[in-house]
């Protein structure tokens, strides 16, 4: 295996997201998460998983489908890992992503899915949200994990849904996260 701790060194923040339709799954959610924190420094403070929802429901419909080729098993397997590494972690799972770039073969990449005016956020706990996450929503939940404190050791489900969302300011974040936990 080639290491990749002397090139992180002085590295304090990691985001590991990785999506991609391809019969090696294993090696890509499972595999490649492991490879990825076990090459970490101690400097780091924080890394954010981007995972996705029904990772904890892959053996019950309509999960299952998604799970044909194991990719939710080993998104699991993933989590696990993280979550046991001792790094401090948020992990964030996204309902399906819209928003491009359109690489899995899916419907999203058929029709070319946007968020379009869904453009606030709905943030869950206990893997119960569905629907689907814009990419660019996904990406400022991870940017605004790494601010927010609380959100440290956590696991939280997005979605987007209609009306205007948080955008950049932390403030919003900061309840949104919050809301999430107290439900």
């Amino acid at each position: 295996m080639y290491s990749t701790s002397y090139e992180l060194m002085g590295v304090d923040t990691m985001f590991y997201h990785l999506l991609l339709m391809t019969r090696y799954l294993t090696c890509l959610d499972w595999d490649g998460v492991r490879n990825f924190v076990s090459a970490m420094p101690q400097t780091v403070k924080r890394l954010v998983l981007v995972s996705s929802i029904g990772v904890t429901k892959y053996n019950e419909i309509p999960w299952s489908i998604m799970n044909l080729f194991g990719v939710l098993k080993y998104k699991k397997m993933a989590e696990d890992f993280v979550r046991n590494s001792g790094i401090p972690f948020t992990i964030i799972r996204p309902g399906r992503l819209t928003d491009g770039p359109y690489t899995s073969y899916d419907l999203n990449t058929l029709v070319k899915a946007t968020a379009g005016e869904r453009r606030a956020v709905e943030i869950g706990q206990g893997d119960k949200l569905v629907g689907e996450a814009s990419r660019l929503v996904v990406a400022e939940a991870c940017i605004q994990a790494l601010d927010i404190e609380s959100t440290q050791g956590k696991i939280y489900e997005i979605s987007s849904v209609k009306g205007e969302g948080p955008g950049s300011h932390q403030q919003k974040w900061k309840q949104l996260f919050a809301a999430a936990e107290s439900n």
